[in-house]
């Protein structure tokens, strides 16, 4: 493992007077629980404490006039210990990403003493070694009767690092602390943007895969500077290397797979240190025979008309596992065309079924996650793909499973509007999937387990259910002229039936199943009945 030289990792420190923006012009969210010290349970703030192997103490002040927002403040006191006067609080943080990412963390203070922000960095324990590590502002703030917003911004370079809990100290004998309206938000200087090509590659272990990384501010590329790229490997240690910023803005970089990699999806953090950039990608570490399979039919498979827009509309078979779905694998195959010109939009959104669809196609504000389809033509699609049916054909238990979420008919009906209506605002080819097969086992058992608890529930899966709804869909497809294809006998036939689904829910699909999904498409797309 390479470690980063500390001169490729600026930790900014300080105190600024205006909060970062994140994109779209929208504050960025809060990642604080409890960041004005309003709730309280037992006398005790919630979300913050203080562990009895520090000093000090933390709790709630509610006098009239104490607090600088709100009804309450929380105030920390020092306490000696160990020939010290200190005192502090934490918050452990859930963050979904950590490595190369930036970030703020300010908290507004007044009071006697000095205040010092801090963070600490959580990770995997090993034998013989501290699996915490602190980091500080390297100059307190001496506190007075005014408050005063204290900011500590900091990066985190360490892939090793699996979470983080912020920490406020205050410093001084008798010192006590007035804190109120904490903050903690990714910091990214929001000019600066990252895009690497492919975002998403298949490639065969002991091979190279060549990128592209283009880093832009303000629209114009950056000339010089680094990039710190961290490969991360399922249940490995992370692996960290640089990258010289190249003078065109334009960087290549070559991705060396392992010749006996641990299985599964390996994660790539490409980061800009000075700007917080930062960018996702993943690599989908196959054997040289299902990369040559792929190959085949990706060498096939035709989009036109060209430069092309696939919209890719359906439910958390699509939603799930962004960055390295079906959606993502197809996109890598027939974007490694010279002569492909085509971009994507994955609007898929878990648990949708197709009243879920139509409405938000509609713009109804009661609908769930509306934004999903902000501008869902704009780009005008060329090909819309719907993967739909998994969840319209789920059955209640207190129908004695046999009433669906969405009933025949309306399935019928909404889905033939949906198609009609792409159709007429953007002339797109259209393509209808059917719902896959489940492993019928697990969903009958998941069920059975929720019945013995005396709960009611949905049963997923059902075999009769999901034929009878993928008919109409087929139906439907011809009568509107749209393609379809069928993924459910294939799925339903597949000799590794369970690799394909996750075996906690027998629904949703594996990295295998999203293999699977994406090589039908190619096969659709250039009408071949390969198999791999």
């Amino acid at each position: 493992m390479k470690h980063i030289p500390s001169r490729a990792l600026p930790i900014l420190i300080g105190l600024f007077a205006c909060c970062q923006v994140a994109a779209h012009g929208q504050p960025p969210k809060n990642a604080l629980s409890n960041p004005g010290f309003e709730i309280v349970e037992a006398d005790e703030v919630s979300n913050w404490r203080t562990p009895e192997y520090w000093s000090g103490s933390v709790g709630p002040v509610a006098e009239k006039g104490t607090a600088r927002s709100g009804k309450r403040a929380a105030r920390l006191s020092s306490a000696e210990k160990l020939g010290r006067h200190w005192g502090r609080t934490l918050q452990l943080l859930r963050l979904p990403e950590i490595t190369g990412r930036r970030f703020r963390y300010s908290m507004w203070a007044r009071g006697s003493g000095e205040l010092l922000l801090g963070c600490i960095e959580y990770r995997s324990p090993e034998r013989h070694k501290p699996h915490y590590k602190y980091r500080w502002q390297p100059t307190p703030v001496e506190l007075g009767n005014e408050w005063q917003q204290v900011v500590f911004e900091f990066s985190v370079p360490d892939p090793e690092v699996r979470k983080l809990a912020v920490v406020a100290e205050v410093r001084g004998e008798a010192s006590e602390a007035l804190l109120d309206d904490a903050v903690f938000v990714r910091s990214q200087d929001p000019d600066v943007s990252i895009v690497a090509t492919p975002s998403h590659a298949m490639v065969p272990v002991g091979q190279k895969l060549d990128m592209q990384i283009k880093i832009e501010k303000n629209g114009e590329p950056l000339e010089s500077g680094e990039l710190i790229v961290l490969t991360i490997p399922p249940d490995q240690d992370p692996i960290s290397t640089e990258a010289k910023i190249s003078s065109n803005g334009v960087t290549a970089y070559t991705y060396e797979a392992p010749v006996d990699p641990a299985p599964g999806i390996h994660r790539m953090v490409i980061a800009h240190p000075e700007s917080g950039a930062a960018v996702d990608c993943s690599i989908d570490l196959t054997d040289q025979e299902t990369w040559d399979a792929f190959a085949k039919v990706a060498d096939r498979a035709k989009i036109e008309p060209t430069p092309a827009h696939l919209l890719f509309i359906g439910d958390s078979l699509t939603d799930q596992q962004r960055g390295y779905n079906y959606v993502d694998k197809l996109a890598f195959w027939l974007q490694r065309s010279a002569d492909t010109n085509l971009t994507y939009r994955n609007a898929g959104v878990g648990g949708d079924y197709i009243s879920r669809v139509w409405q938000r196609m509609n713009g109804d504000p009661k609908v769930h996650r509306l934004s999903m389809y902000d501008d869902l033509f704009q780009p005008k699609p060329t090909h819309v793909f719907f993967f739909l049916g998994h969840n319209d054909t789920k059955v209640s238990s207190t129908s004695g499973y046999t009433k669906q979420c969405v009933d025949p008919d309306t399935f019928e009906q909404l889905y033939r509007q949906a198609i009609q209506k792409v159709q007429k605002e953007t002339d797109a080819k259209i393509i209808v999937m059917s719902a896959t097969s489940s492993v019928f086992e697990i969903c009958s058992a998941n069920a059975e387990k929720r019945t013995a608890a005396g709960k009611s529930h949905n049963l997923f899966g059902k075999p009769e259910e999901l034929e009878r709804f993928n008919a109409i869909a087929k139906r439907i497809a011809a009568e509107t002229g749209a393609d379809y294809v069928d993924v459910y006998e294939p799925t339903r036939t597949h000799p590794d039936k369970p690799g394909l689904f996750n075996p906690r829910d027998g629904v949703h699909l594996t990295n295998l199943g999203n293999r699977f999904i994406a090589y039908e498409l190619l096969k659709y797309l250039g009408q071949t009945d390969s198999h791999y």
